[in-house]
């Protein structure tokens, strides 16, 4: 059996670039220097959405950013694989 998933969704659009979830994540967030917004590293764009799918290691900081977001557009999935 391989390494639980857990799957970050982020409506980049939305962000106003406070780096919130970069403080709590750091290995999954980072600034865009361009626009200064957060970009979900490993992201791919669905719709609206950045979604990334994520070690089950990294659920902790991911949980803790969701959380901290101001805007509130860090979305974890609570089902995990």
């Amino acid at each position: 059996m391989g390494v639980k998933k857990f799957k970050i969704s982020h409506q980049r659009k939305n962000c106003i670039g406070c780096g919130s979830c970069v403080m709590y994540a750091k290995n999954r967030w980072k600034m865009n220097d361009k626009d200064g917004l957060a970009d979900l590293i490993g992201g791919k764009e669905k719709g609206d959405y950045i979604v990334a799918e994520a070690d089950i290691d990294e659920f902790n900081d991911n949980k803790e950013a969701e959380k901290v977001c101001p805007m509130q557009i860090i979305k974890i999935d609570k089902k995990l694989k």
